[in-house]
């Protein structure tokens, strides 16, 4: 028997699941070669991300970013002409 208490057992207990959890992320996050983007935007950039946000009916920015990033790339693959006239923003 130890001498922990039963308070320090519950917060020992917790640490350890709490370490495990990040290390199956850690992990996870590995596996699927995750990396972190850092950026700065403007107001008006926000603006627009809350946009496709709410009419693509994301939960969260991230994913909203994400699925624009793929349906984009998808876009220049299969249709590189429209790909050029969005990218360049309706500019000739």
């Amino acid at each position: 028997m130890t001498d922990e208490t039963p308070k320090q057992r519950k917060t020992r207990l917790a640490r350890e699941r709490k370490r495990a959890q990040r290390k199956r992320d850690s992990d996870k996050h590995l596996a699927m070669g995750a990396s972190k983007l850092k950026m700065e935007i403007y107001r008006g950039t926000q603006n627009e991300l809350e946009q496709i946000r709410t009419a693509g009916k994301f939960d969260e920015t991230e994913h909203a970013l994400t699925m624009t990033i793929h349906g984009v790339a998808a876009l220049s693959r299969t249709d590189p002409a429209a790909f050029q006239v969005l990218i360049k923003g309706g500019r000739q």
